[in-house]
């Protein structure tokens, strides 16, 4: 199954990566069917149909990885690029 790992930087303080965070994937819930549910204050396990992974957040960047069914393998490249897109988005 193809995996992905995505670091991206942040200069916040960790509760307001986790605010941002929680609050981006209540938005990707509604929209693609993703469920958050976080384990520590600094790890969530994420899934939804095809996908599953983990985000952990340290002081200074955020590692989301995503572990893709054989399905989505086609779309890697593009699963990646919106990761990418939200994370930049959310973490400015």
């Amino acid at each position: 199954m193809p995996k992905l790992n995505i670091e991206h930087s942040h200069a916040l303080p960790l509760d307001e990566v986790k605010k941002r965070l929680q609050a981006l994937a209540e938005r990707l819930s509604g929209k693609y069917g993703i469920e958050a549910n976080w384990i520590s204050p600094t790890e969530a396990n994420v899934k939804r149909t095809g996908v599953t992974g983990k985000i952990t957040c340290t002081d200074s960047k955020v590692t989301v990885f995503l572990d893709l069914s054989f399905m989505l393998s086609p779309v890697k490249d593009k699963v990646e690029s919106r990761v990418r897109r939200e994370l930049e988005s959310c973490l400015a």
